[in-house]
Formats: structure tokens, sequence, C-alpha cells
């Protein structure tokens, strides 16, 4: 890893900034605004308080339980101050989901919103006392821990991945060089919070200077919504998940302000015209390598049209290397393999699991420079096998081909399908389970399959229950025995082709040009499946993409003023019609 000063934290380095520019805006919410003083001086209170509990020590894990807001940047801020690293965790997660990661995290306490305490154990207890004074400011070595993120495990339960204080340097130093950000620069959020995306937005924002502008109210997937965020706040740069880029992309009116517009997470299928108004870069990283580690140059006008974008090269601090099924590297031009990851970006590791870390992040020597990989140190290192397959283009960019393994990518996140089926297997009445990825024409959807007598709705809301709702699949359909291939093992590729089940429904009659015959014709035609009065969109084939595409529909077809996040307040058809009925209309 990197040699870095010990002073260069992420803390270090926003502490800079505050000495420098006191009043400029660090973060903006609605009508909440902090200056960098203030949000300084308010995260240094809660350090304090955090001290002053009895068993505390830097160097601990302190979960971080925050709807996106000012409120979670100053809890975030606040555990560095302390001395602690933090694991955030979305409030959008399933109750048991978030069980889950605090039983593996075991982290000293939960920081959380007052109106979200009850969903975690331990939460921080107020001081005894009263106090006084700044927080202590512990200086961690650069090995220290900054953050934890949680992602899909293979054993059935979720991993930890483990990232410490230089690699996060390592980033947001390339991220300001490479995109000029800095005081001035208005810089939108929009990750949730349990995904490691949301850890580049807001401290590659606040550690060189820009200002940080959230949504006051989730957006998901409303790119029209999000491109009006980016209009009226004069967003200049933000990231963008690969699904949600592709559609502002190809939007007729793209929001002038947008300088810089970053995306990954999953393969991108377009490329923007020259036209358009913000430099597009595509981005490549696994968790394990502290989010990004390969980044493209501006995609306007540029490549082959009927080729895929590419990822890009390394990025400072990163190394690179293609190796064939025997472990040998292969280089140049069309040279196919495993993407293996060296360097400063590297994390630590996974927490708890020494096993798996050391499988992952195997130690290997490396092979002379290859050009723009960034290999070739002559001396052993750590190199973390991603599982991704890439090609060298003529261009020496890399080019993502596909998954080496089982992990799919789902609209951009990254999904272990054991742990699904491990999830389905806890179910009374399954007795195997299979996951698969069938092609929606939306970036594809989990389709869940099982044997046993358990009903499906029963298998339906367990895993709704338990999993993060883009782990949740779409479609759960019993089946009297799995197809196998001829060695024996479940054939998924057979499974992908089995058609959905016919809606077992009577036919639905609804008032003609009423709401909700609009709102089933809009169904239907983006499912496949023709709904009734109570049905739930996401029982029928809805997921938070098609969502943003439904609810743009509805905005058109009826000309009333509603956001994506009626749909999830609202699933059921009918009370999604009465929330349109009711909504300002168009110029009102």
């Amino acid at each position: 890893m990197q040699d870095i000063p010990e002073e260069r934290t992420a803390v270090r380095l926003l502490r800079r900034l505050v000495d420098a520019n006191p009043e400029a805006t660090a973060v903006e919410c609605g009508k909440d605004v902090l200056t960098y003083r203030r949000l300084w001086d308010e995260a240094g209170t809660a350090a304090a308080r955090l001290q002053e509990t009895p068993g505390f020590e830097p160097g601990c894990l302190l979960g971080v339980l925050y709807e996106r807001g000012v409120p979670g940047v100053v809890a975030q801020l606040a555990a560095w101050r302390a001395g602690a690293a933090y694991l955030p965790l979305d409030p959008a997660l399933p109750d048991g989901r978030i069980e889950s990661v605090l039983h593996d995290a075991r982290p000293f306490a939960v920081l959380a919103q007052p109106d979200l305490r009850h969903r975690v154990q331990p939460a921080v207890p107020a001081p005894q006392d009263a106090f006084s004074g700044p927080p202590r400011e512990p200086r961690p070595a650069r090995s220290a821990l900054a953050y934890v993120i949680y992602t899909s495990g293979s054993t059935g339960t979720p991993k930890g991945v483990e990232v410490a204080h230089a690699s996060l340097v390592n980033l947001l130093d390339w991220h300001g060089d490479t995109y000029g950000t800095g005081p001035g620069t208005r810089v939108a959020a929009f990750a949730g919070l349990g995904f490691d995306a949301s850890v580049w937005e807001t401290w590659a924002a606040l550690a060189n200077g820009a200002t940080l502008v959230l949504p006051a109210e989730p957006m998901g997937a409303d790119v029209p919504a999000i491109a009006d965020f980016l209009r009226e706040h004069a967003i200049e740069q933000c990231f963008l998940s690969t699904p949600i880029a592709e559609e502002l992309i190809g939007s007729a009116t793209p929001p002038r302000s947008l300088r810089v517009l970053l995306t990954g997470g999953d393969r991108l299928r377009v490329r923007p015209s020259a036209s358009f108004p913000a430099a597009v870069h595509n981005h490549y990283g696994p968790t394990e390598a502290t989010v990004v580690t390969t980044a493209s140059r501006d995609l306007r006008g540029t490549g082959d049209p009927g080729s895929p974008p590419v990822i890009g090269t390394p990025i400072t601090g990163a190394r690179v290397r293609l190796v064939d099924h025997q472990g040998q590297e292969v280089t140049g031009p069309g040279a196919t393999g495993e993407l293996l990851i060296g360097g400063a970006v590297l994390a630590a590791g996974y927490r708890g699991d020494a096993t798996l870390t050391e499988e992952k992040f195997g130690t290997a020597a490396p092979a002379a420079d290859a050009g723009p990989t960034g290999a070739g140190s002559g001396t052993a290192e750590r190199w973390y096998a991603s599982g991704d397959v890439c090609r060298w283009t003529d261009s020496g960019d890399l080019e993502f081909v596909e998954r080496r393994d089982a992990q799919l990518s789902v609209r951009g996140n990254r999904v272990e399908p054991a742990e699904i089926e491990h999830t389905m297997l806890t179910v009374a009445g399954v007795s195997q389970a299979a996951v698969v990825l069938c092609d929606d024409g939306s970036g594809g959807s989990l389709a869940a399959f099982y044997c046993g007598g358990a009903g499906a709705e029963t298998v339906q809301e367990a895993l709704t229950a338990r999993l993060p709702g883009y782990m949740v699949p779409s479609r759960v359909q019993r089946l009297d025995t799995m197809p196998l291939t001829l060695n024996g093992k479940i054939d998924r590729k057979a499974l992908s082709e089995i058609p959905a089940e016919p809606a077992q429904r009577p036919e639905a009659a609804f008032p003609p040009g009423s709401t909700e015959e609009g709102i089933a014709e809009i169904w239907t035609d983006l499912t496949g499946i023709a709904p009734g009065a109570r049905d739930n969109f996401f029982d029928v084939g809805g997921h938070s993409l098609l969502a943003a595409r439904m609810i743009g529909k509805v905005r058109d077809r009826f000309g009333v003023k509603v956001g994506l996040q009626a749909v999830f307040d609202h699933p059921v058809l009918a009370d999604l019609a009465a929330e349109v009925d009711a909504a300002p209309k168009n110029g009102d």
C-alpha cells in the first residue's frame, strides 16, 4: 500500500479546508445548510459525547443509521473525529438485514437518527455527565480503518469489507486532481448510504472543498426528477449508477449546468453524443478496491458505436493485471482474462474472516510492467481476484466482458445468488432453491425457483423481510423438479428460459376511462401481466427501475405532479390511483 503521512486522513484534509475557508457552504439539503465550520463543530460536539461513552476506545467501529441528509454526514464525521471507523446502515434495509449486518460487524454502538433508534441495539447511551471543550483528536495510522461496507455474500450471509484511511485518501486525491472538484463546485449525491458509492460522493466533495447538495426526498431511479433536481440546484458534478446514467444520457433535455457525469456499477451500453453537455466518465471498481479501480476518458463522441464503452485505465495508486485460467498474465490488444487488482486501492480485507481475506487478497510476484497496468514493482504484493473477465483494447483501455463466477449484476448492484438461495432454504417447505437473472428488457431481473410445499407468497414475504430491495426477486415460482445438466448440477440456463406463470386472477374490470384503468394498462405494458385493483406493483414483476418508468408514464398520461416515492408508499394499484387523483395537476 502506498505510504502516506499519518495525518493524511479524510478528517485532516477536511480540517485544512475548515481553517482555510470556514464560511464556505459544505452541505445543503433543502433548507438545512451547514458551512464547513458548522459541520466541523457539530461533528466535534458529537465526537466528544462518543468519547465520554463508557467503554469507548479509538479504533472501534460505530454503526451509523441515518436517512440521507445533513445529520447523517455529521454523524459519519463525528465517528472519525472521535477516532472510530463507521459502518453505514441504510434505513431502507429491512430489519432482518440490519440485524444480520450488526451481528457480523459487532460495532461498539450505533449512532441513529432519533426516530430510527428503536430499530437497532446497542444505541449510543447519553453521557452521564456534562462535558465541555472539543473532542480529543486522535491521529490514526494510515492503516487504521475508515469505514466498513457490507456486500452480498456467497455463503448466505453478507460480508463486511474493511477500508483503511490510506486507501480512501488515495481515492479522494485522485478524484480532486482528475475532475477538478474544489471550492465552489456544486456536487449532488444520490446513492443509498449502504453502498460504497455514497462514500465516494460524500467525501470526494467535502475533502476537496466543494459543496455537497443532497435531495430532501429520496429519488431512486426517477430520472426526470433527478434531472429537475440537477437543473434547479445548478449541479456541476454527480455520480449516477449505470441504468440511471443511461437514461439521462438519452434524455432530450439534459441539464445544462452539469459539467461532469460519473457512472459505474454495471455494463454501460450507450455512448453519449458529442453534443451532450457534460463530460461522461465510466468507472469500474469492486468494494474491495475502494470504489474505483479504473476510469475512462470522456466518452462523448468517441469509440465504435457497435462496441461497448470501455472502463478505462487504472486510477492513481491502482495496479491491474489480466490472468488466464493458469494464473499467467496475458497482455496486449485483445488479451482476455480475469482482472487482478493491486496497489493503494486495496481494502484491508473482510471483517472477521481471515480465511476469505487470504483467499481473495492473495500475495503474488507481479510480472514486468505492462504499460498502463501500473504493475511491475518487482516485489511480491497483494492482489485481489475480482472474478471479472476483462479485455485489453487497441487503445490500451480495459473493456468489461463478463463475470467469471456466479455473481450477478442487477441494475448496478452486485448480488450473490447463493445468499438469496440460502434465505429461501430457511423457509419451511422449501427443499431446493435457485436464483437466476432473466432478461426483462430493462437490465435484467431476478427470478427465484424452488421445490417443496411452501407457497410462493410465503417465500416472497420471507425474502422481502430479510433482504435489501435490490436482492428480492421480481418473480418467485414453484417447480416440481429442478432442471439438471448432464453432470447433475442445476441447469441455470434452462431456468432463465422458463416463462413466468400466467397470473391466476379473475379478469379485472375497471370503470372505462378511470385512473385505475389507465394505470392498469401502463402496468400491463411494462410487466406483461394484467393486474387487478388490489395487486401490488412489486408482486407482478415490478422493480425500482420499472417503477421509475411507470411513474413517468403516469405523469405523462394524467398530467399530474407525482413522485417516485408514491409507488413505494402506495404500491397497490387502487391506492396508487387514489394518490394520482389527489395529486396536483401540471401548471397548478
